[in-house]
């Protein structure tokens, strides 16, 4: 009984490792999908084919043309890979016009007499099969928005998670608040600087201290740190030598 649960646990290992990514899938299922290119084949080959019966038979193409060009723009965009959406979405203009006008040349459709029958020949053919072009266009392009918008990531993070994501991300931008230094207060005008509070109880000015010599009256008129006129700083005496 070990061995089979080891055995057994040992395929869902393998089966794990061999999941398929969610952009290789197609728009159903679990396996892996078709590229880009066997895409383009899916729906140039049956055209091909289609166009070359219906231009042998009754020189213009029929339903036989526009039944197996449908089937196969249909089948392309359904298997295709998820990341490979875009050429079947845009392919069934392209393919319709590399095959008809070819087919019509190399089967003798084109009728001799100058340029303008050759443009009738040509022209024939196309202008009938472009219903049909235009409404698998309308098909493809369809489908293959709704494949983008039910096919997306899995482990595509949501909006809350990228916000916080964000949010954390600013928050570490952020530099750290300094403290000031003592060369920075240095710097910072006076003004600018705030006051401490003066203590409960403390007068305006330091008193004079006893015996101390009264400061001279200011003059009338005369500022702050102004002299009146005339009257020179007081030199100190000079000791003698």
């Amino acid at each position: 009984m070990s061995d089979v649960r080891d055995r057994s646990a040992a395929f869902d290992d393998v089966e794990d490792y061999e999941a398929v990514p969610w952009n290789y899938k197609a728009i159903f299922g679990s396996f892996k999908g078709i590229p880009w290119w066997a895409a383009i084949l899916c729906a140039l080959v049956p055209a091909f084919i289609g166009a070359f019966i219906d231009i042998n038979s009754s020189k213009t193409v029929g339903w036989t043309f526009n039944a197996v060009f449908f089937v196969g723009a249909l089948v392309a965009i359904l298997l295709v890979q998820r990341r490979s959406l875009f050429a079947p979405m845009v392919q069934p203009p392209l393919v319709l016009a590399a095959t008809v006008p070819l087919l019509v040349m190399l089967t003798g459709g084109v009728q001799k007499g100058g340029l303008a029958a050759m443009a009738i020949g040509l022209a024939k053919p196309l202008v009938d099969s472009f219903p049909v072009m235009a409404i698998t266009t309308a098909v493809t392009v369809t489908l293959g928005i709704i494949r983008i918008v039910i096919q997306k990531d899995p482990n595509r993070p949501s909006k809350d998670e990228v916000r916080e994501a964000k949010a954390e991300l600013k928050s570490r931008s952020k530099p750290a608040a300094r403290k000031p230094t003592r060369e920075s207060s240095r710097e910072e005008p006076a003004e600018d600087r705030p006051r401490r509070p003066r203590p409960e109880g403390t007068p305006a000015r330091r008193p004079r201290p006893e015996g101390a010599p009264a400061r001279r009256p200011r003059p009338e008129g005369a500022a702050r740190g102004e002299r009146p006129a005339g009257q020179r700083r007081p030199r100190p005496p000079r000791e003698d030598r």
